[in-house]
């Protein structure tokens, strides 16, 4: 029983730490430079420029609760405690740091790319002690039970994506789309990396007409 309550508060302390590495790399890489991060967070941006009074951690906890909803029955209860945990301290996270200091602008290029680093790591950690900021995270948890075949970070970056173009269309702004997409690639890749570490499936077609000897040295 001891250690079992060791491993969750250590789970919980991990998740909040990954919590901070969120909030911090949002609210100093993406918010000030206006880079749509996509999922949740990036609907939340979008509505947070037409009603400035509506604080974007908390749009993000009122559109992830339907989600929640509909992802009752299809995973673990353990998972989804620390999946809802997660999202409200991140996004209290997000309100507060931005309540208490404002982050300057800096070279949209830096932006994206320390934020990918941050948030990614920050995303990562989550999904290794079974826990996500909901939203995207949550979704690709959901995809990924029917495509096995497709990495947590890939499912994230094509939700994302979809988010920035649609970001991009609303406020015709094509080049911080461009450098949006740039920080999603690397939080893909920078999410994949803690997740699965540096281990990868590879796939080789060889075409040969001695392909029965090939198959056989194998």
């Amino acid at each position: 029983m001891e250690q079992k309550l060791k491993g969750i508060v250590g789970q919980y302390a991990m998740i909040t730490l990954s919590c901070a590495l969120y909030a911090v790399g949002f609210n100093w890489c993406f918010d000030p430079n206006h880079l749509s991060v996509g999922g949740f967070t990036g609907v939340a941006q979008i509505i947070n420029f037409f009603i400035p009074q509506a604080p974007i951690g908390t749009i993000i906890v009122v559109l992830n609760l339907p989600l929640f909803i509909l992802s009752w029955k299809k995973v673990g209860r353990q998972w989804l405690y620390a999946t809802l945990y997660a999202t409200l301290v991140s996004s209290g996270m997000i309100d507060l740091l931005a309540g208490v200091y404002t982050f300057r602008p800096m070279e949209p290029m830096l932006a994206a790319i320390y934020g990918g680093v941050i948030v990614g790591l920050g995303c990562g950690l989550m999904l290794r002690y079974s826990a996500t900021t909901g939203g995207t995270e949550l979704a690709a948890r959901l995809l990924k039970l029917k495509f096995p075949g497709l990495s947590i970070g890939t499912l994230c970056l094509s939700i994302d994506a979809i988010v920035v173009i649609s970001y991009a269309a609303v406020f015709r702004d094509l080049t911080q789309a461009l450098y949006a997409m740039v920080a999603l690639f690397i939080i893909s890749k920078v999410m994949d990396r803690v997740v699965y570490g540096g281990n990868g499936a590879k796939m080789a077609y060889i075409i040969s007409e001695q392909y029965e000897a090939i198959t056989a040295s194998f």
